[in-house]
């Protein structure tokens, strides 16, 4: 099982979840099926299942460490991105925060650019140096 694959899987849902408007866990099984490889699903599952429990709790905390910015500004995979770290930061101890804000940042290198990269990282920098 590769974590940072199934992360990078948790941040698909988040951002699938987010285009189609829907906030379920079965939502996230419907998606799920579109992956064929073997991922780490009890991670997949806590993740999702975090964040959609306290989904209003980690938009909060996004929305306090934006410099200039609105939520609904924020390009949707960055969201999902920005949601993934937010949510690991907080409510998995077990995951080093460093390895959250890295992860997260190659993730919006990834899928965005190098821009989006270091916009992920300010945001959850800022709010783990708070934290």
């Amino acid at each position: 099982m590769n974590r940072a694959r199934s992360r990078e899987v948790v941040m698909e849902i988040m951002y699938q979840m987010e285009i189609h408007k829907t906030y379920e866990m079965d939502d996230m099984e419907k998606f799920l099926v579109h992956y064929e490889e073997v991922l780490d699903l009890p991670y997949i599952h806590r993740l999702v299942e975090l964040w959609l429990t306290h989904r209003s709790d980690v938009e909060g905390k996004i929305t306090e460490h934006l410099k200039g910015w609105k939520l609904d500004r924020i390009a949707k995979i960055d969201l999902a991105i920005l949601r993934l770290g937010i949510t690991e930061l907080i409510y998995a101890d077990d995951i080093p925060r460093k390895v959250s804000i890295n992860e997260a940042v190659n993730l919006a290198k990834k899928y965005v650019d190098e821009k989006s990269g270091k916009f992920v990282n300010g945001v959850l920098s800022h709010f783990a140096e708070e934290e």
